[in-house]
C-alpha cells in the first residue's frame, strides 16, 4: 500500500507503534427485556384493537382463531424467526444485510420506502388520537350530543328499539309516513321536536326511519374534527386541518425524542409504551364486561361458525392479517434483532412475539366487544348494525359507547391514551427501520444521526399534510389499502427464496448453529424453503383473484386514484427487480453466466458475520518485540510482529496470503460490522 497514506494523521506510528483510530461499537439492547419490550410494542399496534376483533366476526367468530393459529404455526413463527437470525447473525441493518447476495439488495429498499409510506399516514392516525385525548379533558364530552354548533337537524341517536316496537306499523326499526299510533311510554326523543305521552295518540305523519339519523359521533368526526362536506373528496381535498396538522407535528416531536439516540432511548421508553398499553386493556375489559348487555357482544365474537372454515375468504384474512400482527416482511424486527448480542435466544422470541400478538388481539377483542354489545342493548339493535373496522370503530363509534358510560371523559382520556401508545410503540420502529437503513448505507452520516432525523421528520410530516386536510380520509384510505397490502406478500416470498435458496439454506442455518449451538430441525427448514413461501403465494394469488376498487364511505374511487395507488405498491416492490436488474448488468464478469455468478455471492466483508462474536487477545512475542493480536472464533486470524517473514492473515474460507514488512496489516471491524484493513 503507498506509503503516502503513513502522513495520514490515523494512519501515524508514533515510537515504532500502530496508532490506529478507535472505532466506535454498534449499540446493543441494555437487556434482553429491551429487545422483548421493543418488538412487542412493535407487533402489537393500533390493528389488534380496530382490525383483528373485527375480522375474527366477520369471518366465523371464534372458528376464525383456527386458520389465524395454523397460519401462525406455519408463516408466523418460522418467518419471524428467520428474520431475528438473519438479523442478528450479521448485525447490520435492513438495507445493508442485503449484501449477503447483492443481487437482492432492492429489498432492503423496498423495506425503506414501504416503512417510509406506512410512517406518514400511522402518524396521522396517532395525531388523531391525540386530538380527541385532548379534547376528552372536559366535563361534557363534545361527540355525546347534539346541543353544538357543528350538529344538524339529522342528529340524534338511533331511535331505540322499544319505540318502534309500540308503535303500529314500525317493522325493523323502520317507521316511515305512519299516522295513528299509540305509545305506551313517555319518552323524549334528544335530536327531535317529538315527545310521547302516555297513551297518546299521534295523528299526524312521522319519518322515523333511523337511516336518517346521523350520530353525534359521527358529525364530530365530520363537521367539526375535518369539516368534510359531499364536495370533498380524493379528487378534492380541500384545505388543511391546522388543529390536526399541529396534532400531526406534536406527534413527530414525540417520535423523535424517543428515537433521538436510537436504541439508547427506545429502548428505554418501551418499558412505559409497551406495557402500559395492557393496564388500559385490562381496565376497558373489566368495566366493560360489567356493563349491561356486554354478553351480547362478547358472543358474537366468540361463538363460531364452523361451515366458514371452507371459505378460503377465510383463511386469506388469516394469512394477510398475519402480517400485520407480527410484522414479518416489514424490515423492522430484522433491524431490532441487529442490535441483539450474538447469542441471544431469538427462537424463544420468535414464539413470544407471536403469542403475545395473537393474545393481545383476543384481550382487545374482549374490551371492543363488551361496550359494542352494550351499546347495541342501550339502542335496541343489533350488534352487525353497529360494529365497524378500522378508524370508525376508534373515531366514532368506541367514542360514542364511552359516552354512555358514567365518567364518560376519564374513560374516554384512558382510551385514547392507549391509542396513541399502541401507535408510538409501533411508530417507534418503523422509523428506526428506515434512519438505521439510510445511516448504514450512508456511513458518512453515522455521525450525523442528530442532523439526519430531524431532516427525515420534516419530509415525513410535510408528506402528511394532504391528510389532514377535509378531505384527507380519501388519502389515507387509499395509502392504507395500496403502500402496506400486496407489497408485503411479495416481500416476504421473495425474502425467504433470497435467504433460502441463493445465499442457501444449509449456510444459513450453520449461521444459526454458530449462534445458538443448535442445528435447525427439518420443520424449519421445510417451512423456510417450501410450506411458508407457498403458503404467503396462495395468499398473494388470491388476493388478485378477489381484488375489487377501493371504495370509502361507500363511494368508489376514481380511475387516476387507483393508478396512484398502485405506484405506491410497486415503489416498494418494483426497487427488488431494477436494482437486482443492475447488480446483474454491473457484476464482473464477462459472460451473463459469470456475472450471475459473482453477484450471489456474499460481500466478502460482511460474510463472516458480526465483530463482536470474535474474542480479542493481545501478548508480546517471546523475542518481547513487536506485538501478537488474535482474533479468534475459530473463523479468523491476524498476526502482526516485527519478523521478517511478515504478517500472516488466515480469514475462513478465503486463501492464506503473506504481506512484507511495510505492508503489515491489521484487520479492523468497521460500524456496520464490515472488516476493512489499513496500513500502517
Amino acid at each position: 500500500m503507498p506509503r503516502f497514506l503513513d502522513k495520514l494523521p490515523w494512519m501515524r506510528r508514533k515510537n515504532g507503534e500502530v496508532k490506529e483510530k478507535k472505532e466506535k461499537q454498534r449499540a446493543q439492547w441494555g437487556s434482553q427485556k429491551e429487545f422483548i419490550l421493543t418488538c412487542i410494542g412493535y407487533a402489537v399496534g393500533l390493528g389488534n384493537v380496530w382490525r383483528f376483533p373485527y375480522l375474527c366476526y366477520v369471518n366465523g367468530g371464534g372458528a376464525f382463531l383456527i386458520p389465524y393459529f395454523i397460519m401462525m404455526m406455519i408463516v408466523g413463527i418460522p418467518l419471524l424467526y428467520m428474520e431475528y437470525c438473519f438479523g442478528q447473525y450479521f448485525g447490520v441493518g435492513s438495507l445493508t444485510i442485503w449484501k449477503i447476495c447483492p443481487l437482492f439488495k432492492g429489498i432492503g429498499a423496498g423495506y425503506c420506502i414501504l416503512n417510509a409510506l406506512v410512517c406518514i399516514y400511522y402518524n396521522v392516525i396517532i395525531a388523531l388520537a391525540l386530538y380527541y385525548l385532548f379534547a376528552s379533558f372536559q366535563l361534557n364530552l363534545p361527540w355525546t350530543n347534539c346541543n353544538n354548533e357543528w350538529n344538524t337537524e339529522n342528529c340524534g341517536e338511533p331511535i331505540p328499539g322499544g319505540l318502534h316496537r309500540n308503535i303500529t306499523g314500525c317493522e325493523n326499526g323502520n317507521c316511515t309516513n305512519m299516522t295513528t299510533s299509540t305509545v305506551g311510554s313517555v319518552f323524549a326523543y334528544a335530536g327531535s321536536n317529538l315527545t310521547y305521552g302516555l297513551n297518546a295518540t299521534l295523528n299526524t305523519t312521522m319519518n322515523l326511519t333511523h337511516e336518517h339519523r346521523v350520530s353525534p359521533s359521527d358529525e364530530y368526526w365530520r363537521l367539526k374534527l375535518l369539516e368534510v362536506t359531499d364536495e370533498h373528496s380524493i379528487s378534492n381535498i380541500g384545505n388543511v386541518r391546522w388543529h390536526l396538522a399541529l396534532c400531526l407535528l406534536l406527534a413527530w416531536i414525540f417520535v423523535c425524542i424517543f428515537v433521538s439516540r436510537g436504541i439508547k432511548t427506545s429502548g428505554k421508553v418501551v418499558y412505559f409504551t409497551a406495557t402500559f398499553p395492557y393496564v388500559m386493556l385490562t381496565v376497558l375489559v373489566i368495566r366493560g364486561v360489567t356493563l349491561d348487555g356486554a354478553s351480547k357482544g362478547l358472543l358474537y365474537f366468540i361463538l363460531p361458525s364452523w361451515d366458514r372454515l371452507a371459505d378460503p375468504k377465510v383463511w386469506f384474512a388469516a394469512g394477510t392479517q398475519l402480517f400485520y400482527s407480527t410484522n414479518i416482511a416489514w424490515g423492522g424486527m430484522i433491524t431490532m434483532a441487529s442490535y441483539n448480542t450474538f447469542s441471544h435466544n431469538c427462537i424463544r422470541d420468535a414464539f413470544v412475539i407471536n403469542f403475545v400478538a395473537f393474545f393481545t388481539s383476543l384481550y382487545a377483542g374482549l374490551a371492543v366487544f363488551s361496550v359494542i354489545g352494550y351499546m347495541a342493548t342501550q339502542y335496541g339493535q343489533e350488534v352487525e348494525d353497529v360494529i365497524k373496522s378500522g378508524p370508525g370503530l376508534a373515531f366514532i363509534v368506541y367514542p360514542r359507547a364511552l359516552g354512555l358510560m358514567p365518567a364518560a371523559p376519564l374513560w374516554s382520556a384512558l382510551f385514547f391514551f392507549m391509542l396513541f401508545l399502541l401507535g408510538i410503540g409501533s411508530q417507534m420502529v418503523a422509523f428506526e427501520t428506515v434512519m438505521t437503513g439510510v445511516l448504514d448505507e450512508f456511513k458518512f452520516l453515522q455521525k450525523k444521526r442528530w442532523l439526519v432525523l430531524p431532516i427525515l421528520a420534516t419530509i415525513l410530516f410535510l408528506s402528511g399534510l394532504p391528510l389532514v386536510t377535509q378531505g384527507g380520509m380519501y388519502v389515507l384510505n387509499l395509502m392504507d389499502w395500496y403502500s402496506a397490502g400486496l407489497c408485503l406478500l411479495v416481500i416476504a416470498v421473495v425474502e425467504c427464496v433470497a435467504i433460502q435458496y441463493f445465499y442457501g439454506n444449509k449456510k444459513f442455518c450453520a449461521n444459526i448453529k454458530e449462534m445458538l449451538g443448535v442445528f435447525p430441525n427439518y420443520w424449519w427448514r421445510i417451512c423456510w424453503m417450501i410450506i411458508s413461501p407457498v403458503v404467503i403465494l396462495g395468499v398473494l394469488i388470491f388476493s388478485f383473484v378477489e381484488y375489487k376498487p377501493l371504495t370509502y364511505a361507500g363511494i368508489p374511487y376514481p380511475g387516476w386514484s387507483e393508478v396512484v395507488g398502485w405506484i405506491m405498491a410497486m415503489s416498494s416492490i418494483l426497487p427488488i427487480f431494477v436494482i437486482g436488474i443492475y447488480m446483474l448488468v454491473t457484476a464482473r464478469g464477462d459472460t451473463l453466466r459469470e456475472k450471475f455468478i459473482n453477484v450471489i455471492q456474499p460481500d466478502k466483508l460482511l460474510a463472516d458475520g458480526r465483530k463482536d462474536k470474535f474474542s480479542v487477545s493481545t501478548s508480546k512475542d517471546d523475542s518481547g518485540n513487536g506485538s501478537t493480536e488474535s482474533l479468534s472464533d475459530g473463523q479468523a486470524e491476524v498476526e502482526l510482529g516485527e519478523s521478517p517473514i511478515g504478517a500472516v492473515y488466515k480469514p475462513h474460507h478465503h486463501k492464506e496470503r503473506e504481506r512484507t514488512d511495510t505492508e503489515l496489516t491489521l484487520l479492523r471491524y468497521t460500524d456496520d460490522t464490515e472488516l476493512e484493513t489499513s496500513a500502517m
